[in-house]
């Protein structure tokens, strides 16, 4: 189980205890066995101490608060690599769990012979579909409630990757910070003829998060929409074309890109 944390102490230790009741139930029969690892990326709010206190099961390690949910979990997931798992599983703090949600994850992955990215999909309070597996240009796919279904990209909220699909594509590109490190992991996985499906049925739900990013804003000027699409948690230019050139070709990710750029001078909600 990996996951990476700034801040959020009282939801992250929520979480922890939902992960752990649903361990408790899988480990019972001594078919599976279960470790946590939690990166703690420069928090304040003293959530490492109790984690530790809380749970001391838990393999925690702290970056200085500049790693941002890639480097988080990409720092989290190396430390954990080193004892070569059967499995890794992506974790979201802000997830809600549905009954089973890892039984599910384990289950499908079985069936296809653990060779497979098995995905979660992630439903808002409303039902409607948030996260999960998209197709190779984005859109979300409805999960079957009984079979996998497949998919080409995901979000990486909540993911297993077992370990020969971790012996061929290894960690997630270094290079990206916040955002488009799922969705490249996803493309590298088709380019690697890895497959990929989505688990059946909802396995959690998240709090809708719909704030206008600052660089599509209007009430902004255009040197401040550039400064904030430029930082980590915008959508840094040469991260938004590495991924479009790895996943469209160098022509469409120029296309793509000029169109960013286009959306940041005239900002508006598309």
């Amino acid at each position: 189980m990996l996951m990476t944390v700034h801040h959020r102490k009282a939801k992250t230790l929520s979480f922890l205890s939902e992960c752990f009741r649903q361990v408790d139930v899988l480990t019972s029969d001594d078919r599976y066995s279960f470790t946590f690892y939690l990166n703690d990326d420069g928090s304040t709010d003293g959530l490492s101490v109790d984690v530790a206190d809380q749970f001391p099961q838990v393999k925690l390690i702290k970056t200085p608060g500049n790693k941002y949910w890639c480097g988080g979990l990409r720092a989290v997931w190396a430390e954990a690599a080193k004892n070569e798992f059967d499995y890794y599983i992506w974790l979201d703090y802000d997830l809600e769990l549905r009954e089973n949600a890892f039984a599910v994850l384990l289950d499908n992955s079985a069936f296809l012979r653990d060779k497979a990215i098995v995905v979660g999909s992630v439903t808002d309070s409303k039902g409607k579909l948030i996260y999960g597996g998209r197709t190779r240009y984005g859109k979300l796919i409805e999960p079957d409630p009984v079979i996998p279904v497949a998919c080409s990209i995901m979000n990486g909220n909540l993911v297993l990757i077992p370990k020969s699909v971790f012996d061929t594509l290894g960690l997630m590109d270094e290079r990206y910070l916040q955002y488009l490190w799922d969705y490249d992991y996803g493309i590298r996985a088709v380019k690697a003829n890895v497959t990929r499906v989505i688990a059946p049925g909802v396995l959690a739900t998240c709090e809708r998060h719909e704030e206008l990013p600052l660089w599509r804003n209007p009430k902004y000027s255009l040197i401040q929409r550039y400064g904030a699409i430029s930082r980590p948690k915008g959508m840094p230019f040469k991260q938004y074309f590495l991924y479009q050139r790895r996943n469209l070709g160098f022509f469409n990710a120029l296309i793509q890109f000029l169109q960013l750029n286009f959306k940041v001078i005239f900002p508006k909600r598309w």
